[in-house]
């Protein structure tokens, strides 16, 4: 048997405690709704799933959700205080909202992941942050994904990544520059054309083979010229250029798009999905010819094996 429960109207912020910096919120909350409402009393959770505009609070945790700004804020599990959970024979909810607890097993991994395989996450504590003073969109371009991704392992060994750093392949770069917005701008087509040869004749890229990762950095603006002084520096490396500011907002803001153009593609007979996938950095380049097109390589918070390190 299959169950579909619709939670729409369970979205309360039950109470707010700037003291302890928490939030306990009814699951049903969708994530825009969350983050607009935080946001207007000057705070954050930090997390932003593709599906931010769709998905539900319960959703993440019962998906055990990462959202694009991982790196600052964690995934779901980090920001988990408490989760309230009602099953078919009692209710789960543990009796303390501190950070950690020594004693194990904890249940509320049980509860994280469980797909609602074992109950309903109807309530959760989750921790807050301060907004950050500001925001800052960048993007970069590489000659081939090759630097790309070595790009991407030199900012993990160095624990450099910003909020969010995503690296797209050459594919998904047309795709984001098909998707322009028409320019008003009577100036804007021989600035771009600049752009082209400077990057294409001078640099020599090949138009074919280019990549582009695209960041976002958070906190002052002391805080945000050194990551990006420091992001940029290894870039420069692996000849990546500055793309400049709007590309990298546009890329981030793509990917919230991709339920719209799945959605969309279908009245087309044309299915596509996403979905994330961990490998060590030594397999990646294998990851991305079995995956063939569209391959693309989102940042992390590198975590160490015995002989090996690892990304997500």
């Amino acid at each position: 048997m299959i169950i579909s429960v619709d939670m729409h109207e369970m979205n309360a912020i039950k109470w707010f405690d700037e003291d302890n910096m928490l939030v306990c919120m009814e699951a049903g909350i969708v994530g825009q709704d969350l983050k607009r409402r935080l946001e207007a009393k000057g705070f954050t959770i930090g997390h932003e799933p593709d599906s931010l505009e769709f998905s539900s609070l319960g959703g993440w945790i019962a998906t055990r959700a990462s959202g694009m700004k991982k790196n600052t804020y964690g995934n779901i599990e980090d920001m988990l205080v408490r989760v309230k959970m009602v099953t078919a024979v009692g209710t789960i909810d543990r009796a303390v909202e501190v950070p950690r607890l020594s004693m194990g097993p904890d249940i509320q991994h049980l509860v994280l992941g469980s797909e609602g395989s074992l109950g309903v996450v109807t309530e959760a504590v989750l921790r807050m942050r301060r907004l950050p003073e500001k925001q800052k969109y960048g993007s970069l371009i590489f000659p081939d994904l090759e630097a790309g991704v070595n790009f991407m392992r030199e900012v993990a060994k160095q624990r450099a990544a910003p909020s969010s750093i995503r690296l797209v392949d050459n594919e998904q770069f047309q795709f984001g520059l098909a998707l322009k917005p028409e320019q008003k701008n009577p100036f804007k087509p021989y600035v771009d054309g600049f752009k082209k040869f400077y990057v294409t004749k001078w640099h020599g890229f090949e138009p074919l083979q280019m990549c582009v990762a695209t960041v976002m950095l958070e906190g002052t603006a002391a805080e945000i010229a050194a990551q990006k002084r420091r992001i940029y520096g290894i870039a420069s490396q692996f000849r990546g250029l500055d793309a400049g500011e709007e590309n990298g907002h546009r890329g981030y803001f793509l990917t919230f798009m991709i339920a719209y153009l799945r959605d969309f593609g279908m009245n087309y007979h044309f299915i596509a999905e996403s979905f994330e996938t961990s490998v060590p950095w030594s397999e990646a380049g294998l990851l991305v010819v079995a995956e063939g097109d569209g391959a693309h390589i989102s940042c992390f918070r590198a975590v160490r094996r015995p002989g090996e390190e690892w990304t997500h």
